[in-house]
Formats: C-alpha cells, structure tokens, sequence
C-alpha cells in the first residue's frame, strides 16, 4: 500500500482534532460536573494531571513512533484515549474522573506529537509549513467549537456525552488512516530507553505536581521537588551510558532544538495564562459571567487562521522571521493587558486577545518546521514529540507559576474581604456562581496586572531568543544525528 496523502493528512486533523477538542469542551461542562460528582476541591487536578500525563509521555511516543512506526502508535495512542473517555463518562466520583482522565492523557501525549511527526514525513520539506498550518489550524477551530459543542451536549444530553464523543472521532480517524497511510519506520534500532524515559516522566511529573502544591501543600511540594531533581539527577546519568536514548543529551548543544524548544516554552507559558486568567479578568473585575467565556475565543480565531497563513509564508520570509514576529505580537497584547480595568470596553479587551491569538499562530509552524526540516525523517518523531513536549511543558509551568505571582501579590489584601482568604476561595466563589465581594475587583486587577507584565517579559525574551533560529535547512544539509551521541 502507498500512501494517499490527502486521506493521510484527513486522518491526522482528525487525531489533532481529538486531542484540541478535549480541553475546552471539558472545561464547559465542568460546572455541571461538580454539581453531579461533588469534590468542588479538585476541580483543578481534572485539567493539572491530564496536561501532566500528555507532556510526560509525549517523548516516548515520539521515540517509540521512529523505532516501532507512526502508524502503530497513532492507533495504540487513540485506542488509550478513547478507552480514558469511555471511563471518564462513567466515572461515579472526582476521585475516578482525575485517574480516567489521567490515563486520556496519555492518550493525548500521542496526539499531540504522531500526527504532526507524519505530517513531516509525508510532505517534503518544502511543503511541511504549508502542512503544519492545516494542523494548527485544525487545532484553533476545535478550540473555537468546544466551548458550543459542550454547551449543547451537556444541555440536550448529560456531560457524560462530553467524553463519549471521542469514540466516534477516534474510529473515524483509526479508518480513515488504515486506509491511507503505509507503515513507515525511521530506524531499525529495536532499542527502547525505559529507564530514561521512566526517570524523566517521574521526575518532570513531580517537578509539574510540585508546581500545582506550592501555594496550599508547600511541605508535599518540597518532597515533590526533592523526588523531582533525585530523579531527574539518575535521568542524567542513565542519559549518558543508554545505547539509544530516550532525550539524547547531545541535543541540549544543537542551537536549533535549544532555541526552537525554548521558544516554544516560553511563548506557551504566556499563551496558556491568557486563557486561564483573562476570563478570571472579565468575570472578577469587569463582573460578567458571560463575556468570561467569550473572551478567549479571539485568541483562538487569531491562533488558527494566522497558522494557516504563516505556513504558506515560510518559505517565502524563512522561519526565523516569522518565530520573532510572532512573541513581539504577545508582548505587545499583554502589554495593553496589563492597563485593562474594570471600564475598559469588551470589545478592545477581545481585540487584545485576537493579537495574542494571532502572534501565537504566527510563530507555531515556523518553530515546528524549523526543528523537522533540521532533523530530518529518521529523527521526524524525536523532534516533533520534543516541540510538542517542551510547548506542554511551558503551558502547564505557565499556568502554575503565574497563578503563585497572582496569589503572592494578592495575598494580604484578600485577607481583608470577608470570606476570602486565597485565590483558591475567590475562584470557588465564582464557580459558585456567588456575588464578588465589594473591593475585590480592584485588588483582582492590580494582581493580574502583575500577571500579564510578566507574561510580556516572558513574551519578548522568546522574541530574542528566536532570533537565534539558524537559517534554514533541509534534511539533505543536515548534520546532526543520533549517531554522534
């Protein structure tokens, strides 16, 4: 069989499909979960340990993809997923929601980087931008549908259906690939690096876990981190005697996976704050419930139709352009962010965040296919699996620290507000659907003012750093090889 690149390419935005929908939809139906399971104290832990799961497993999957074959692993990948959903719908209490959607999220770790890994195998490299802008764009439009789609699942049906809806997705996507897309494998080496890659899932899994802890359970987060550097430490030195690792350490001197990976972490540590807090802007400061879930649909809009564009542009303005213009437009929208207040229109608020959306998709492909085209077909997996991991990776990091700036800056004052004592119990108020307490919006507004400062600071040392993106090259030119570790 031969590969039918139109049908190959369809399976894989389904697969993309499947992994983007998942988060905002869940997040739409989560208020109405809670009212049916209860555990209003973990409701965080049902977003925290599915990104966890997915930025862990997510180099594994891109090694085992080079070594086994993309298409074994897309469906070992979907075939997780789908059964996490299945079990996530029937979950009968928090406590079994948090482990189904755990296991989703290694489902989702294969996701995130096989479909994009064969994007870059099927299409030459000239092509790839081009590519990678329909992945990216795949991805924005199913940010856009979730929120409604959720909506009228949980109205018409029940929010179990929210999770259900991947089983029909996910057999779409197994067929529609069995149909078109020949095996293919990049090495021959059986080898597989289980202690790193176990060592490094623990270790980034405490690290990420810590992170979460910090501000309620410090004592557990200072275990977590002593549990995540003893294992990162025994990752290091498993590194360097595997025979084929699992993160060769050789990259960390390659300027392309440096600067392209870094890139990609900071701008998704500021991404993922704009959609996290500026709703907690609108619904705590400006006092609308409603406009809080319309808010971050321009930065969706902005981030998939620019995608589509800035891939048919790479080959005409070269990566490394496009990667610095892009963190510039985040800057520039979190800039503005940081003067928002509670009379500032929802219109120019929505324009602010269409920017950052638009400053996100201008720099997504071009990073990507920068760090593919360098490392060429037989490392395809390894390479996309490590974009796809440290962009989690920052996203997740993003989420944790910035919510620690915010809970720091505001601390004593909320201390002030009658039944306040943390963002924890201003957050539950709000899901609550209960009335924000006088003076509570100004103290919200000057903390969150912090939070997009530093998310523009995060966004301009991206910018620099991207400006660091070697000139171009393809896989005939390239140097680098696992073999030189």
């Amino acid at each position: 069989m031969t590969t039918d690149r139109r049908l190959t390419t369809l399976g894989m935005m389904l697969g993309i499909f499947l992994a983007g929908i998942d988060g905002t939809i869940v997040s739409t139906a989560m208020p109405t979960v809670v009212s049916s399971l209860g555990g209003l104290e973990l409701y965080s832990w049902v977003f925290a340990i599915y990104m966890l799961f997915a930025a862990i497993t997510m180099p594994l999957f891109g090694r085992l993809a080079d070594i086994y074959g993309r298409r074994r692993l897309f469906y070992i990948g979907i075939g997780i997923f789908v059964i996490g959903s299945v079990l996530a719908g029937a979950a009968q209490s928090m406590s079994q929601l948090i482990a189904f959607r755990a296991l989703q999220g290694i489902g989702a770790g294969a996701m995130f980087s096989i479909p994009y890994t064969v994007l870059g195998v099927i299409y030459p490299p000239d092509q790839r931008g081009k590519a990678i802008g329909y992945g990216s764009a795949v991805w924005g439009v199913s940010s856009v549908i979730g929120p409604l789609l959720g909506y009228l699942i949980v109205t018409i049906l029940s929010w179990r259906w929210v999770f259900y809806l991947s089983v029909p997705v996910g057999v779409a996507a197994v067929l529609v690939t069995a149909r078109s897309l020949e095996e293919t494998t990049g090495t021959t080496e059986q080898h597989v690096d289980f202690a790193g890659a176990a060592t490094l899932s623990v270790g980034v899994g405490a690290f990420l876990t810590a992170l979460e802890a910090f501000d309620t359970m410090p004592t557990v987060a200072a275990g977590l981190l002593v549990l995540g550097v003893t294992c990162l430490g025994a990752f290091y030195l498993i590194e360097q005697r595997a025979r084929v690792p699992i993160l060769p350490l050789s990259l960390f001197d390659d300027t392309t996976f440096v600067v392209t990976n870094a890139a990609g972490f900071l701008t998704s540590f500021a991404v993922f704050a704009a959609l996290t807090y500026d709703p907690l802007f609108v619904q705590s400061v400006r006092g609308s419930a409603a406009s809080a879930a319309l808010i971050v649909f321009p930065i969706s809009i902005g981030w998939s139709g620019t995608s589509f564009v800035s891939g048919r542009l790479i080959n005409r303005f070269g990566e490394r352009r496009l990667a610095t213009v892009g963190p510039l437009l985040m800057a520039v929208s979190f800039a503005v962010a940081a003067f928002w207040s509670a009379t500032t229109p929802l219109w120019a608020m929505m324009v602010t965040v269409f920017v950052t959306g638009v400053g996100m998709g201008t720099l997504t492909p071009p990073l990507l296919v920068a760090i593919q085209n360098h490392f060429g077909t037989e490392q395809m997996g390894l390479a996309t699996s490590s974009q796809q991991f440290f962009r989690n990776l920052g996203g997740t990091v993003g989420v944790a620290v910035l919510g620690v700036v915010l809970n720091a800056s505001m601390r004593d004052r909320l201390g002030s507000v009658p039944g306040i004592s943390d963002l924890g119990d201003l957050q539950r108020l709000l899901l609550g659907g209960g009335e924000t307490p006088a003076g509570i919006a100004a103290i919200m507004a000057d903390g969150l003012t912090i939070v997009f400062t530093v998310a523009a600071a995060v966004c301009l040392t991206a910018a620099g750093v991207a400006t660091y993106i070697p000139p171009a090259q393809t896989e005939s030119n390239t140097s680098n090889s696992l073999d030189d570790n």
